[in-house]
């Protein structure tokens, strides 16, 4: 269950235990006002009697007395009998036009003194009940109707509080992944003045600090990398003219030469490719838009290294879709993204393995294929094969810096397009890159090479 859910169940929950908890106390408090208002009524009566009964005594006329309490108890339904004693003992007084009460039925009883005249008045118990009832049952019914109308109003106002709550909660969470992503600077909304926004500001001051901190880590690559390229390219140099003047040198001599060459050769790639990704995400990267055919290209960078795979005697099979097409895209780095797919391929593919190379050109979009028969991939390990400096588990052994694929991942996407990778339909791992035809990569001025801004 989410929060969204979670929250509207407590909001709603506690919206309805207030709500119980005052219509029992307001049950209570009607309940007891019933009550008392009966009683004032039954103490109103008495008193009316006894207002009668001193009269009687005045007039010393005893009729009187007894002619009121008659007409009392017939015209009163709660009263269940009355007794008047006019000095000669306590003696039930008629009724009029009803039944009298009768026995077994409990009563509360009012009893009157006067100096010479006394009288008791029973009310019924049971009737007083019922009275008590009807006026709970009406009020019982008031209540449930508001009652419903507030949970109601409570839960609609605790589904708006949560749906803001959340939503606030998701697009924050949803720049947190962005960041987590890499786009470092993504702001969210620090509006109000709540723990949430709270987090929103800290989260915004988190996000500018990261991005310094990349700028500043980008911009270290950058120079140190440009300024390695030319001692390396210098190093190179003299060992491959060292290598030259093989009668100068032993043969030992000659063989740390070619050590020296072969890994500042290498050096030198990583450097290059440090330096090629460092622009692209500095967005220096200067994307040079023609018209190509891009499976005119795959075929070319299957080529290309084709004698790589037969030196490691692996079958490279090109499947190449039909006809071909003019599409817009930097040839140099398409064929660079290209290569890295199938080199990688055939790397960690064994002697005897397959590469097979497909490519595709429909409903407007480009596709590559490159799907070996090598160790293929574990579990979780597609989502960070294209991260800066990642391998796979299948790397070590092989070589690499764990540059080529974020390089070819950044040309995709200059190309505003995507790559992937997965396990390969019979073992292995099946690497695929897409562009869309019909991306607009020229800018305004189509002379002049687009410089892409990431």
């Amino acid at each position: 269950m989410n929060l969204f859910y979670k929250f509207s169940a407590a909001l709603a929950a506690a919206s309805l235990a207030a709500a119980l908890l005052l219509s029992g106390i307001f049950f209570s408090f009607q309940r007891r006002t019933v009550q008392a208002a009966q009683e004032a009524r039954l103490e109103a009566m008495a008193q009316a009697a006894g207002a009668m009964l001193r009269e009687a005594e005045l007039a010393g006329d005893p009729l009187m007395a007894i002619d009121y309490l008659a007409g009392l108890c017939s015209s009163r339904p709660e009263l269940a009998s009355c007794g008047l004693d006019i000095g000669r003992g306590l003696s039930p007084v008629k009724f009029r036009g009803r039944k009298p009460f009768t026995a077994g039925q409990g009563t509360v009883s009012k009893v009157i003194k006067g100096e010479k005249f006394s009288a008791r008045l029973n009310f019924s118990s049971g009737l007083l009940k019922l009275e008590e009832r009807a006026a709970m049952a009406g009020i019982y019914r008031n209540l449930a109707g508001a009652f419903l109308a507030a949970v109601t109003g409570a839960v609609l106002l605790g589904l708006l509080m949560a749906r803001r709550l959340t939503r606030r909660l998701k697009r924050l969470a949803a720049e947190a992944a962005a960041v987590g992503e890499g786009r470092f600077g993504e702001k969210t909304d620090a509006g109000g003045s709540d723990e949430v926004a709270e987090l929103a500001a800290s989260f915004n001051a988190m996000s500018d600090r990261l991005l310094e901190l990349e700028t500043m880590k980008k911009n270290f690559i950058s120079s140190i990398t440009h300024e390695l390229r030319s001692p390396l390219g210098v190093i190179e140099t003299y060992a491959a003219l060292l290598l030259k003047e093989k009668e100068r040198f032993r043969a030992e001599d000659l063989e740390i030469f070619g050590r020296i060459k072969e890994n500042a050769g290498r050096l030198a790639n990583f450097v290059t490719a440090m330096l090629d990704l460092a622009k692209i995400e500095r967005g220096k990267m200067e994307l040079r838009p023609a018209r190509e055919d891009p499976l005119a290209l795959c075929r070319d960078a299957a080529d290309f290294l084709r004698p790589k795979a037969a030196e490691k005697r692996v079958a490279l099979v090109v499947e190449p879709g039909e006809g071909s097409a003019a599409v817009m895209l930097d040839r140099e780095l398409l064929t660079h993204a290209l290569t890295n797919l199938i080199s990688n391929a055939i790397k960690f593919t064994p002697p005897g393995g397959k590469v097979t190379v497909r490519a595709s050109l429909a409903a407007g979009v480009f596709r590559a294929e490159v799907e070996d028969t090598g160790p293929g991939l574990r579990h979780g390990e597609a989502e960070k094969l294209f991260a800066p400096f990642s391998q796979g588990s299948a790397a070590p052994g092989h070589g690499g810096t764990g540059l080529g694929l974020a390089l070819a991942k950044s040309i995709a996407e200059l190309h505003k397009g995507s790559i992937g990778c997965g396990p390969a339909p019979g073992g292995g791992a099946l690497f695929w890159l897409e562009l869309p035809t019909g991306a607009n990569l020229r800018g305004e001025d189509a002379s002049s090479p687009t410089r892409v801004e990431m």
